[in-house]
């Protein structure tokens, strides 16, 4: 894999964060929202071992065959479970088109947007990257605007209902789930050019800005029908109106669409990398069995709870346990 700057690492890894909190079903409320932040903090105390080994110019793609093909299964799967967050929320936003529902409507769904991925892994690392930077600045404007809506024209009470709310261990781990992203982290960040650790930190900062400003914005503006709505963030940007001509919610499925694509590239991306490793003869239609792979792992999470303790017990085996034993073992060497 090439090497990326920190800008596009952060703006790769933020756009992938940003689809699953677009995605994100279920209540919620303020304590959600400190839940989040504060497992994004942990994230980056676990991510700690992984940036000292790639202060040591290591990355995965140069670890053993059995960790790479852990981080491989892994990303694959992360995939797969980004396929099934767009077609759950295709149901409410109705991509491609209103009568979704089906087999064949999720896979044609699913089909579009692999098209598009397939075209833009095709033109590397490099193109992907420096788009993802255009495609993160627009998005953050329109969260910009989205924010400054709900700053205004919101209730502030909406802060203080807490009610049907979970537990704050249980969203710390709701939001480790959505932080599935932290493969294509751990498989970048030894590919990415300067100080890990800057890196590191310029990443897990830009998340924190953007799960604070998307979760707030979604308790002000839609606090007050928290308990009808299954995607709360989705509806949050449909009701949000900032100008009296123009309403928000097309911008935003504009953004939806773009975000799908690059966050799905994204995993493609560091997938192929790892199996460019992990098979060196597999050089013809790799990110197209890739994406294959991802398509049909996504049945697996289909119409079930994908906020489960045990997914956040897996990414943060990815994230702190292999890069942990991998600092003990070149410690001993």
């Amino acid at each position: 894999m090439e090497k990326i700057t920190k800008n596009q690492l952060t703006a790769m890894l933020l756009i992938t964060d940003a689809f699953t909190l677009f995605c994100f079903k279920g209540h919620i409320c303020l304590i959600t929202a400190l839940g989040f932040l504060c497992g994004t903090v942990i994230q980056f105390l676990m991510s700690v071992p992984l940036v000292s080994l790639c202060k040591n110019n290591f990355s995965i793609e140069k670890s053993g065959k059995i960790i790479q093909v852990i981080y491989f299964i892994y990303i694959v799967m992360w995939g797969g479970m980004l396929f099934a967050m767009l077609w759950q929320a295709s149901d409410v936003i109705y991509i491609p088109y209103e009568n979704s529902h089906g087999i064949w409507g999720k896979l044609l769904i699913a089909g579009l947007v692999a098209l598009v991925c397939l075209y833009s892994s095709s033109t590397g690392i490099k193109a992907v990257s420096r788009a993802s930077v255009i495609a993160c600045a627009v998005g953050a404007v329109c969260l910009f605007i989205v924010a400054v809506s709900a700053c205004f024209g919101s209730d502030w009470k909406n802060l203080l209902c807490t009610k049907n709310s979970d537990s704050f261990v249980n969203e710390i781990s709701r939001g480790f789930v959505l932080s599935g992203g932290l493969g294509s982290f751990a498989v970048m960040l030894g590919n990415s050019k300067g100080n890990p650790l800057k890196n590191a930190v310029y990443y897990f900062v830009g998340k924190i800005i953007l799960t604070a400003v998307i979760t707030f914005s979604s308790i002000l503006v839609a606090g007050g029908i928290m308990q009808i709505t299954d995607f709360p963030i989705v509806t949050s940007a449909q009701l949000s109106q900032p100008f009296p001509v123009q309403r928000i919610d097309s911008l935003f499925l504009i953004i939806f669409a773009v975000f799908a694509v690059f966050s799905i590239a994204v995993q493609s991306l560091s997938a192929g990398s790892l199996l460019m490793k992990i098979i060196p003869s597999f050089t013809h239609f790799r990110t197209t069995a890739i994406l294959i792979l991802m398509i049909g792992s996504a049945f697996l999470f289909s119409g079930g709870n994908i906020f489960r303790p045990l997914y956040a017990v897996i990414i943060a085996f990815i994230l702190l346990i292999i890069p942990l034993f991998l600092l003990i073992k070149r410690s001993v060497k």
